[in-house]
């Protein structure tokens, strides 16, 4: 994929806390079209003594390229997905931890991964874990979990979405360059945020009804595993012992905690 091409993801929905996302750009803007970079797998789990560890690292995009993976160090959501509905699956799999290191990313996968994640604490026991970054789309899918465990430097929340818009129309006009574009008459939203054009007020309002649905969509998946107050909800990130205290988490603690809390989840359902 070029940079061009990858750029253009920036233009889309996202659910990723702010410093994340501006280094995600500062990244893509730095490349050299010409760089190459080899295909990577896709982290998988590991299992020991029935249990699984499943990671969840990076900038959360659906279908990466090799390059993204790379350079940004994006994860595949359709991997994830696939990876809990496997373990879903696995008999000899009798709990999970999914070890959350992810300022969030883009939109396209997350809703399909929560709902997974959802779906497996129906069926057997899982925790959620971070020691780093757990916002966003990442927090989306962790809030999933059965229980939730943060370290007391880990920051937890950045519940919201949006999408970055940036006009260069005044820049283009200053280099004596206009854009023109040209659509079907009923082609009102066609060309939306194209470079060198501003938004016109009607693409605005159809963009800010999607980001409004996607921001309902979050907040609802949240509120159906845990009761997290309103103002803990308007895109801010909290440290471990204040993520507890807006109950954006259950405990805060260490990995080995968080295993502990596992086993003792998986006991009960016996």
């Amino acid at each position: 994929m070029s940079k061009f091409l990858t750029l253009q993801r920036l233009n889309q929905p996202w659910l990723i806390s702010q410093p994340i996302f501006n280094q995600l750009r500062d990244t893509i803007n730095a490349w050299d079209d010409n760089i190459v970079a080899e295909e990577t797998p896709d982290e998988t789990y590991t299992q020991s003594n029935g249990m699984a560890l499943l990671s969840l690292k990076g900038t959360m995009m659906k279908n990466p390229t090799a390059i993204e993976r790379a350079f940004l160090g994006a994860t595949c959501t359709y991997a994830l997905t696939n990876q809990i509905k496997e373990i879903k699956n696995n008999p000899a799999i009798q709990g999970v931890l999914l070890d959350v290191d992810s300022g969030g990313g883009s939109v396209q996968g997350v809703i399909e991964a929560s709902e997974a994640l959802r779906q497996l604490h129906e069926a057997k026991p899982d925790v959620t874990f971070t020691d780093g970054v757990m916002a966003s789309a990442s927090y989306w899918v962790g809030s999933q979990a059965t229980s939730i465990v943060a370290s007391p430097s880990a920051r937890v929340g950045s519940i919201g979405v949006y999408v970055p818009v940036v006009d260069y129309k005044q820049q283009y006009a200053e280099q004596g360059i206009s854009v023109e574009v040209i659509t079907n008459k009923d082609g009102i939203y066609k060309g939306a945020g194209l470079e060198g054009t501003t938004l016109s007020e009607k693409q605005k309002s159809q963009i800010q009804e999607e980001v409004e649905d996607i921001y309902m969509d979050f907040k609802n998946s949240v509120l159906l595993s845990r009761k997290v107050p309103s103002d803990a909800m308007q895109g801010q990130a909290f440290m471990g012992k204040r993520a507890s205290e807006k109950n954006l988490v259950d405990a805060v603690g260490s990995f080995e905690d968080a295993i502990y809390l596992l086993s003792k989840e998986i006991n009960f359902r016996r």
